[in-house]
C-alpha cells in the first residue's frame, strides 16, 4: 500500500492509477491525515437484457398482486375494450344504414 500526500499525487496521478489497476491500494493524505483510499473497481457482470426484462416483469406481477390481486388482467381489460369498440362500430354502422334503431 502506498501512502502519498495529495500535493505529490497530483503530479503522479497516471502512475498511481496504473498501480491501482494492478491491484495496489493507494492512500492520499493531507497534512499527514488519511483523506482518501484509491482501490480498483470490482469487476461485475452486467445482467443481460432478458434478465432485466424478467426482473421487471416479476416486480410488476408482485405489484399487481398487492394492488388488485383478484381484478382482471391486461388481456381481459383489452378484450373487453375491443368488444366495446366493435359493438359501438356495429351500432353506428347499422344506424347509419337505417338497419338498427337506438
Amino acid at each position: 500500500m502506498q501512502t502519498i500526500p495529495i500535493h505529490q499525487a497530483k503530479s503522479q496521478l497516471s502512475e498511481l492509477i496504473r498501480a491501482v489497476e494492478q491491484g495496489e491500494e493507494v492512500v492520499l493524505t493531507r497534512h499527514g491525515k488519511r483523506v482518501i483510499r484509491l482501490i480498483r473497481e470490482p469487476e461485475t457482470e452486467q445482467p443481460s437484457i432478458e434478465a432485466r426484462r424478467q426482473a421487471v416483469i416479476a416486480e410488476l406481477q408482485a405489484l399487481r398482486a398487492k394492488v388488485n390481486p383478484a381484478g382482471p388482467g391486461f388481456q381481459e381489460i383489452w378484450a373487453g375494450h375491443k368488444r366495446e369498440i366493435e359493438e359501438r362500430a356495429e351500432r353506428w354502422l347499422g344506424a347509419k344504414d337505417g338497419h338498427a334503431g337506438r
